[in-house]
């Protein structure tokens, strides 16, 4: 399905649904604004790809600020207003009952930040099933007192260049989350991208 604009607290928001009969909705947050994020980045697509193929109706937005979508980059806190927007929007186009939210590095604590809210915002219909997180950029937000489902996972490079290896498997570790570690891979997944289709599997 094309893109489309939905309303939003900025004006409006760019989204690309890809609508299937399927109980489960997948809603994909991309990477940094400011370093040149989109939901056309290569890591989005592919787990857009990935979970359309698994029968999934799939959802990709631009942020406040990117591509088509109204407003200026809020440094996450009117980003996480953005996601409650599209969740609020899809409930309206869709019957799913099922979510995986997923982000990638600095999308990546924008869907973990919104895993903590979720139940406070009482999503019509909509139980999150999975958090996929990857990248996550543990360094540059405040990631450590939010608190995330049990079906968490959390696949990273060991030679990541953006986000410290280290830094990101101590933040897994220390909530006993999923956590996959792909040698040789970097932040960008560079050559790995079908490694990184085949380690989403895990819960499906």
């Amino acid at each position: 399905m094309s893109d489309m604009q939905i309303a939003a607290a900025e004006g409006c928001l760019q989204v690309r649904p890809i609508w299937q009969d399927s109980d489960t909705l997948v809603v994909i947050c991309h990477p940094h604004p400011l370093f040149g994020g989109t939901m056309d980045n290569k890591v989005v697509t592919t787990l857009a790809r990935f979970w359309r193929r698994q029968g999934y109706s799939v959802l990709m937005f631009n942020f406040r600020g990117v591509g088509s979508s109204s407003g200026r980059h809020d440094d996450g806190i009117g980003e996480i207003e953005d996601l409650h927007t599209v969740l609020d929007w899809a409930t309206t186009q869709t019957a799913a009952t099922h979510l995986i939210l997923a982000g990638f590095s600095f999308g990546a604590y924008i869907a973990a930040a919104s895993a903590d809210r979720f139940a406070a915002w009482q999503i019509e219909r909509l139980q999150l099933r999975q958090l996929v997180l990857i990248a996550p950029a543990v360094e540059n937000y405040p990631m450590d007192a939010l608190q995330l489902p049990h079906q968490t996972q959390v696949i990273i490079g060991d030679q990541d260049e953006v986000v410290s290896p280290q830094a990101m498997i101590a933040w897994a570790q220390a909530r006993a989350l999923n956590l996959v570690v792909l040698p040789e891979a970097g932040h960008f997944f560079h050559g790995r991208l079908n490694d990184l289709s085949a380690q989403l599997a895990w819960n499906d």
